[in-house]
């Protein structure tokens, strides 16, 4: 008998800590790329800018202005693992062609910005909404023009976000998630082989406990996806994206109201969206930009 509780304790710490492990994953992305991309490679004038969220993180960021002089301006969301550099690299063409004013910033814990982890999205609301208050405070003749482009859990972060901010007037998001466990759980199967029940279910209440808010993980954009319009959105699928697959992306895309449009991109992974398409997702996604911002 004795020997039976022990191996039921035994095996209920185990699961425990792999659980702790598997809550640090997501406030820690393994990945986690570095910065190493810079406007200056690219030959572009830029400002270096910063700003406080609420809860006091301070967030570093780019404001690439207009070649030409254009009012028109981008918020910039990056993904997961990823800094403003890798999300310039993918989308400085919009600077150059249709001409945008671009806002880059470093979410809490990625990049140059501040922050002891990230929450893929549960908290990263708030670094959305202290891009926006910059904008708005620094360039308000701008901000009057204004619209958003997001990637991954930038664009995830962008479709919760905009029901808030009812002057951004458009977006393009490429791979948003339409639901926070749905997500955890498929970058756990896919990398880790994790099954959801029980270890993601604990392991989603040891990240609540971690992190300090009870909500964290009520990060649904497909909740907030209804309340974008009468804004335009663009969603971009890969076929291939096993992470955030088309099917997660068309329930987004569904519980949308017009005007919307989705390009599902053939034979493109995640975030190889742009790489795959090549000159056609330049083209697609300068023109939604040229048309309704």
């Amino acid at each position: 008998m004795i020997w039976a509780v022990a191996g039921v304790i035994a095996l209920s710490a185990g699961v425990l800590g792999l659980c702790w492990w598997g809550s640090g994953i997501v406030m820690h992305p393994p990945a986690m790329s570095p910065m190493w991309v810079f406007p200056e490679q690219f030959g572009l004038r830029y400002e270096k800018v910063s700003f406080k969220t609420r809860d006091g993180l301070e967030l570093r960021g780019w404001f690439i202005p207009s070649p030409t002089g254009d009012p028109r301006t981008l918020v910039m969301c990056h993904g997961w693992g990823d800094n403003k550099g890798e999300l310039l690299k993918m989308t400085g063409f919009l600077n150059e062609r249709p001409g945008l004013n671009l806002l880059y910033f470093d979410f809490r814990s990625h990049g140059e910005s501040e922050g002891e982890f990230t929450t893929i999205g549960g908290l990263e609301t708030q670094d959305f909404d202290a891009a926006v208050e910059w904008l708005r405070r620094e360039k308000p003749g701008l901000a009057a023009r204004a619209g958003v482009f997001g990637l991954s859990m930038g664009a995830a972060v962008a479709v919760a976000s905009l029901p808030n901010h009812p002057d951004l007037r458009c977006a393009v998001v490429e791979s948003p998630f339409s639901d926070y466990a749905g997500v955890v759980e498929r970058w756990s199967w896919n990398n880790l082989r994790i099954p959801r029940f029980p270890l993601i279910d604990i392991a989603m209440v040891l990240l609540r406990l971690r992190v300090g808010n009870p909500r964290v993980d009520r990060f649904n954009p497909v909740e907030a996806a209804p309340r974008i319009a009468p804004r335009p959105v663009l969603m971009i699928a890969g076929e291939k994206d096993d992470l955030m697959p088309v099917w997660d992306v068309r329930r987004v895309y569904e519980a949308a109201r017009e005007p919307k449009q989705l390009w599902i991109v053939p034979d493109a992974r995640h975030a190889k969206c742009r790489e795959t398409a090549g000159l056609e997702y330049d083209t697609r996604v300068a023109a939604f930009f040229d048309k309704h911002l």
